[in-house]
C-alpha cells in the first residue's frame, strides 16, 4: 500500500520583522519592493510558471522512488531576496531566482545577485530554517556553466546554478525538451502518454499553482489541479487512496486471451492485439464500479467481447 504523505506545516518564512532584526530596515524595504515588483509583473504564462509547475511534477514523481513522510510546501513570488520560488521541507529550504535574460552577472547592478543570495542565506539561518540553499535558474546552458564557474566564494557553499529551458508556449516547451518528460509521464494517468497528454499534465499543474497564489503543499496543488481538470493526472499514491478491484471482475479478465491491464496509476488501462486504451474515469469513480458490474454481468470470454463493453 502506498504511504500517505502529510503536508509540511507552512510557517511564514522571511517575515518583515525577521528581516529588520537580521539585516535592518533598508533590507526589509528592499525585500518588500522586490516582492511587490515581482507580483505585479506576474501576468499570464511565464518562465516562472513553467518552472514552478514542473517542480511540482518532479517532487510528486520522486516520492514513488523515495517515499517521504511529508509533502513539502512550494510558493512563488515570496517575500525575501531570492523570491521567485521557495520549496520548504523537513530536510531543507530551497530558494530559487530565475533569470531568462541575455546578459547576467553575479556582481552587476545596484542589487547584485550575489548580495541577494548572501542576504537570503543569512536571513534563513537567522530564522533557523533547515539547510537553506539558494539556486539561480537560467534558460541557457552556456550561462549556467559561466555562472557556476564564476560564483563568488561568499555564496558558493549554499548556492548553485541550474538550467531550465524557456519556450514561448507550453506546447513547444514539452515538444522540444524531452528531458522534462520523465516527471510528467509519472504524473500522467497513462502508462505511455502522448506528448499532447504531457502538455496537458504540465498545463493543469500550472492551473493548480495559480489557484494557490500564496503557495501550498504539493498535495494541495495536485488536488487543486485535479479538481479543475479531473481524469488527467494519475491518482494512485498522489490524490486518492488505493482502489480495490472486484474479485469476480479480476477473475473474468484473467480468462480473456491476449488482454493485459494495469491500474497502478489509479486508472484502468488495457491493451491487446496491438490496441491500447485508458478509461476516462478513475478506479475510484462510480462509473468504474458500473463498468466492473457490466463486465461481471456479461462475462466476456474474448477480447472482442471485452471491447464491446468499453465506455
Amino acid at each position: 500500500m502506498q504511504q500517505v504523505l502529510r503536508a509540511v506545516p507552512s510557517a511564514p518564512l522571511n517575515s518583515n520583522a525577521s528581516i529588520i532584526a537580521c539585516l535592518g530596515e533598508a533590507a526589509a524595504i528592499y525585500a518588500q519592493n522586490k516582492q511587490r515588483g515581482g507580483a505585479s509583473g506576474k501576468k499570464g504564462t511565464r518562465y516562472e510558471d513553467f518552472f514552478i509547475a514542473h517542480k511540482v511534477a518532479e517532487i510528486a514523481a520522486s516520492h514513488f522512488a523515495n517515499p517521504v513522510t511529508h509533502w513539502p510546501f512550494l510558493g512563488g513570488q515570496t517575500r525575501g531576496f531570492v523570491d521567485d520560488a521557495v520549496l520548504s521541507s523537513p530536510q531543507k529550504t530551497e530558494y530559487y531566482q530565475l533569470k531568462n535574460v541575455a546578459n547576467i552577472s553575479w556582481t552587476a547592478g545596484d542589487h547584485p545577485i550575489s548580495t541577494d543570495f548572501h542576504y537570503q542565506y543569512t536571513l534563513a539561518t537567522h530564522e533557523r530554517q533547515v539547510d537553506p540553499r539558494t539556486t539561480l535558474v537560467m534558460s541557457s546552458t552556456e550561462q549556467v556553466a559561466a555562472m557556476q564557474a564564476s560564483m563568488p566564494a561568499q555564496i558558493s557553499a549554499h548556492s548553485s546554478a541550474v538550467y531550465f529551458p524557456y519556450s514561448d508556449s507550453l506546447n513547444r516547451l514539452v515538444l522540444e525538451n524531452e528531458a522534462l518528460h520523465g516527471p510528467l509521464i509519472a504524473l500522467s494517468k497513462s502508462s505511455a502518454p502522448t506528448k499532447d497528454e504531457l502538455t496537458g499534465v504540465l498545463g493543469v499543474l500550472i492551473i493548480g499553482c495559480m489557484n494557490n497564489p500564496e503557495g501550498a503543499s504539493i498535495d494541495a496543488i495536485l488536488r487543486s489541479a485535479n479538481g479543475c481538470v479531473p481524469s488527467l493526472l494519475r491518482v494512485e499514491g498522489l490524490i486518492d487512496e488505493p482502489a480495490t478491484l472486484r474479485a469476480q471482475f479480476v477473475s473474468i479478465l484473467a480468462q480473456i486471451a491476449g488482454l493485459t491491464y494495469d491500474v497502478s496509476k489509479g486508472f484502468f488501462s488495457w491493451s491487446g492485439f496491438g490496441m491500447t486504451g485508458v478509461l476516462p474515469f478513475s478506479c475510484r469513480d462510480p462509473q468504474f464500479v458500473q463498468f466492473q458490474e457490466n463486465v461481471e454481468q456479461v462475462a466476456p470470454t474474448t477480447f472482442d467481447g471485452f471491447e464491446e463493453l468499453l465506455p
